[in-house]
């Protein structure tokens, strides 16, 4: 039998049992209804019911006697009386009459009637007399009539009533005895189903209950890893059996697994040791990489800088064609190595991705200029093609965009011998988004060699071309596809490439900006107004040419072919509208030049003519307005456009700005202060603070300096200033809590003063902090003069109106150029790099040696610091003093000098005192090696 069918018959029996003993119940709620109804019916009610004829005849003969022998004769109430007992004396009867009788009770029954008769009769009398209220035959009728009448009555009563107590006591008998005979019949019943009960339940305690128990403890057993303990109950042909036969079959394979998982974790702590070894050796290998590319890429900055200043110089022809070979390797080298270094750090997951504010069209489009050069030199057509309604203002990573862009440009300009290569960006977001964030899809189109299937797949892994022939013809590293992706990847994007061997290919990337400001870039002056003869271009160019002048609100735009009539279609408008030529050069616009004198010649007013040409020419050729360098910038098209419709000034680079910096005058400090130009440098370390007094001096700006940012604060509180150039470290206040004050204080008065940041901290990250900051933007150190007119130029335009220029003095600029670059002749650049003075003091030469003695006096007080600071495991002052003497080292331009104190600043921030206290170690020589490399120049001379 089957567990399921046991407990079928156990549930049958208990369901039995219930019934039974509802059954029983009932049946004895019923039974005890009846013997009640009987016992009342056949013997308590007709005993009553003679009681009351006797009560009711003997309290009315009494009450009569005893008024009549106290006197109180109320004739009314008694004669109620009387009425009253025999009203209730009289159903009482027919009741009794009606139930059943025995053989005796009618016989007694009979002689009780007969008397009732005669008792009714005197009843009746009774009533008469008073009725009448006659006091005399009352008396006379209780001594005569009253109970002679009544007493045989009574009598007969009396024997009824006996009789009828017989008949209950019998009657009860009955019930007693039927009550037994019931409740010995419901006993059995009861002990059958309890016997029942108790079978079942030891055939459920022996037969499943405890087999369970068993099963339940041998499989605990089992779990807990007890693999030898015995299954009991394997043996059972039911449900229980089938289980333990499981269970013995789940033991076997628990065995099994638990062999295999051994053998697992052998193989798991192999795998891991393997693991940890390769990890080591690719970490190694990073910091290997790492290294010797930060080692080869300082002397190359080395040979590239000397190449450059040897360039300036009178070389012939011969020569300068072999310094054009080093400086070109030198450039492929150091490219070399910047995709090393960048692809160490991506396996070692060491690179960082920022998100701040960028310029889309600058940043495309200084990434195109980049190459341009190369693509020139080529002889390729080369153009830029931005959408017109693309937002200008983004957030992301503008170097690593940039850097993709310009790896992909450069493989273009690699891989392509004639023809166009043609960069686009356009809008890629989906339809339904809300406008704060896009995808934007960049592409590089070329003419080159194009890649087949086979090569596609093969194409973005590390050290990977298209073939084995490619880096013996072409060159390169094949890292930079494989950085790319890893970048889009990073940068939440993809990338992709189509192609078609022989005939180009097209590589492209898309990567999601949230929009800073959703207005495109415009020109400042009005020109949409214009009409536009294009001559010269080729379809690609057209098409981004169109769409350069359609962002400038230009619809009026003719193509035409130096084969057509270009100059009639200049010439000849249908409307008033200003029309401007735009014409495509090949080499310097020599050519061009004198074949618009040509063409134009006798056509009055002759039209405008801007000439685009592929290589930058400062002063334009005769005939023509200016000169536009390929590929087209937009602003640079727009300002030039604007000039030619005599609504601006031409803008022409003064090189006096770049090459001169002493060339600017600033205003008095009243002036700029009341035209809102004045800016406020906090910064607390003194070498830093005369290079960027002099920096500010040299290019026309006025400024206050303080020298913590709370000094900053209080200076802000009470004068009017335009901007705000802050250091990141300084002691009371640094940069941070400046900006936070500052910004707090604003609050919501509309006001917002432009805060830049100067950090020596050139980290990834260092943007997107700034920005959370509240700053604005951020300079780092060493400052790059370029960099810092720019930055002032755009949070500070108001300031440039009021420079005054200063005639140059050019031969002097030479001379501090050339005299420190032959005093520095054989310093290594590593240990002293004096285009920093240069750059910084100008012509200010015996300015510029003094700073930098003065320097070298303080380096060994700064050392000193470091030490003190490490001795006392103060990390905090360590890492502030390691941080001043790398900022000021490489203001100086003592390279290695910095290099090292930056690197001990980056340990202790890692929290590492032990590297540190190595590398302070090294500070002493190489405080020396720069003592020894700069005597020459720190000699008075005569």
């Amino acid at each position: 039998m089957t567990i399921r069918t046991r407990f079928h018959v156990i549930f049958v029996i208990i369901a039995a049992l219930m019934i039974a003993l509802a059954v029983g119940a009932v049946s004895a709620l019923s039974l005890s209804q009846s013997l009640v109804e009987r016992v009342y019916r056949g013997a308590l009610l007709p005993s009553l019911d003679l009681k009351r004829v006797a009560d009711a005849y003997t309290g009315a003969a009494v009450v009569t006697a005893v008024r009549v022998r106290i006197g109180d004769l109320r004739w009314e109430e008694g004669e109620a009386a009387v009425r009253r007992a025999a009203e209730q004396a009289k159903p009482a009867w027919e009741r009794y009459k009606a139930s059943a009788h025995s053989e005796t009770e009618r016989a007694l029954l009979r002689s009780a009637q007969e008397n009732m008769v005669e008792a009714n009769a005197a009843i009746d009398e009774l009533i008469d007399i008073l009725a009448a209220q006659d006091i005399a035959g009352l008396t006379a009728f209780i001594a005569r009539a009253m109970y002679p009448s009544v007493n045989p009555l009574l009598m007969d009563i009396d024997r009824l009533t006996a009789q009828q107590d017989r008949i209950g006591e019998d009657t009860y008998d009955d019930a007693i005895a039927e009550v037994k005979r019931y409740w010995i019949n419901q006993t059995l019943l009861l002990a059958v189903a309890v016997a029942m009960f108790a079978a079942a339940f030891y055939t459920v305690r022996n037969r499943v209950v405890l087999p369970l128990h068993r099963m339940t403890g041998a499989m605990s057993a089992v779990a807990e890893g007890e693999l030898d303990r015995p299954v009991p109950s394997s043996g059972r042909a039911d449900e229980i059996g089938a289980l333990a036969r499981a269970l013995v079959r789940f033991k076997d394979n628990a065995a099994r697994l638990k062999e295999d998982q051994r053998t697992l974790r052998i193989l798991a702590d192999e795998l891991s040791a393997a693991r940890d070894k390769a990890e080591e050796a690719t970490h190694a290998k990073s910091t290997f990489l790492a290294m010797m590319s930060h080692e080869i890429r300082t002397p190359m900055n080395g040979v590239t800088a000397m190449a450059e200043m040897l360039d300036r110089t009178d070389l012939g022809a011969e020569q300068r064609d072999m310094l054009g070979i080093i400086r070109s390797s030198g450039d492929a080298l150091l490219v070399i190595i910047n995709d090393i270094l960048d692809f160490s750090k991506i396996e070692a997951g060491k690179l960082d991705i920022e998100t701040i504010e960028l310029a889309l069209t600058d940043m495309v489009e200084g990434a195109a200029e980049l190459v341009a050069s190369r693509a020139a030199e080529k002889g390729l057509r080369f153009a830029v093609d931005l959408a017109p309604d693309l937002p200008d203002r983004l957030l992301g990573d503008p170097t690593r965009v940039r850097q993709i862009l310009i790896n992909l440009l450069g493989n273009a300009v690699k891989f392509t011998q004639s023809g166009v290569i043609l960069l686009t960006v356009r809008d890629a977001t989906p339809d339904g988004g809300d406008g704060t964030r896009r995808i934007l899809r960049f592409a590089v189109a070329d003419t080159g060699i194009g890649l087949s299937e086979e090569q596609i797949q093969r194409l973005f892994r590390p050290f990977e071309q298209a073939d084995g022939s490619t880096s013996r013809r072409y060159g390169g590293s094949g890292l930079g596809l494989s950085i790319s992706s890893a970048l889009c990847a990073m940068m939440g994007g993809r990338i992709g490439v189509t192609s078609e061997l022989g005939r180009g290919s097209t590589f492209w990337f898309e990567l999601p900006f949230d929009v800073a400001a959703p207005e495109p870039a415009a020109p400042v002056v009005a020109i949409a107004d214009a009409r536009i003869v294009a001559v010269g271009f080729v379809d690609e160019e057209r098409a981004a040419l169109r769409d350069l002048l359609a962002a400038a609100g230009i619809g009026r735009v003719v193509m035409a072919a130096y084969d057509e009539d270009w100059a009639g279609m200049a010439a000849n408008s249908s409307d008033d509208a200003p029309t401007v030529l735009i014409l495509h050069a090949g080499g310097d616009g020599a050519e061009t030049a004198q074949l618009v004198a040509a063409h134009l010649a006798g056509t009055i007013p002759a039209p405008p003519v801007l000439l685009a040409v592929p290589m930058p020419r400062p002063i334009p050729p005769p005939g023509v307005f200016a000169t536009l360098p390929l590929p087209l910038r937009r602003r640079r098209v727009w300002r030039a456009l604007a000039a030619a419709l005599g609504r601006a000034p031409l803008e022409v680079h003064d090189a006096r700005e770049t090459s001169d910096p002493d060339g600017w005058e600033p205003p008095s400090r009243a002036e700029a202060e009341a035209a809102n130009a004045l800016i406020l440098v906090a910064e607390d370390n003194p070498t830093n603070q005369v290079v960027i007094r002099r920096m500010l001096a040299q290019r026309g700006y006025a400024f206050d300096l303080a020298n913590h940012g709370g000094e900053a604060l209080a200076l802000l509180r009470a004068g009017r200033y335009g901007l705000l150039l802050t250091d990141f470290h300084m002691p009371e206040m640094d940069g941070f809590e400046l900006t936070a004050a500052i910004r707090a204080e604003e609050g919501g008065s509309g006001r917002r003063l432009p805060i830049v940041a100067l950090t020596a901290d050139a980290l990834p990250g260092t943007g997107q902090r700034c920005q959370e900051a509240g700053m604005d933007a951020y300079l780092t150190k060493p400052i790059d003069s370029k960099a810092l007119s720019a930055t002032l130029q755009r949070f500070l335009p108001q300031a440039g109106g009021l420079r005054r220029a200063v005639a140059p003095v050019a031969a002097q600029t030479t001379d501090l150029a050339t005299d420190l670059a032959t005093r520095a002749a054989g310093v290594d650049p590593w240990v002293f790099d004096p285009t920093r003075l240069i750059e910084s003091f100008g012509r200010a030469e015996a300015e510029a040696l003094a700073f930098l003695a003065a320097f070298v006096d303080a380096v060994p007080g700064m050392i000193a610091a470091i030490e003190k600071a490490l001795a006392a495991a103060d990390q905090r002052a360590a890492r502030d003093a390691a941080h001043s003497l790398k900022g000021a080292a490489l203001s100086v331009g003592a390279v290695r000098l910095g290099q090292l104190a930056g690197d001990l600043q980056d340990a202790l921030d890692d929290s590492d005192p032990d590297t540190a206290a190595f590398l302070c170690g090294l500070l002493p020589p190489t405080q020396d090696e720069l003592v020894a490399a700069t005597a020459a120049l720190r000699a008075p001379t005569a």
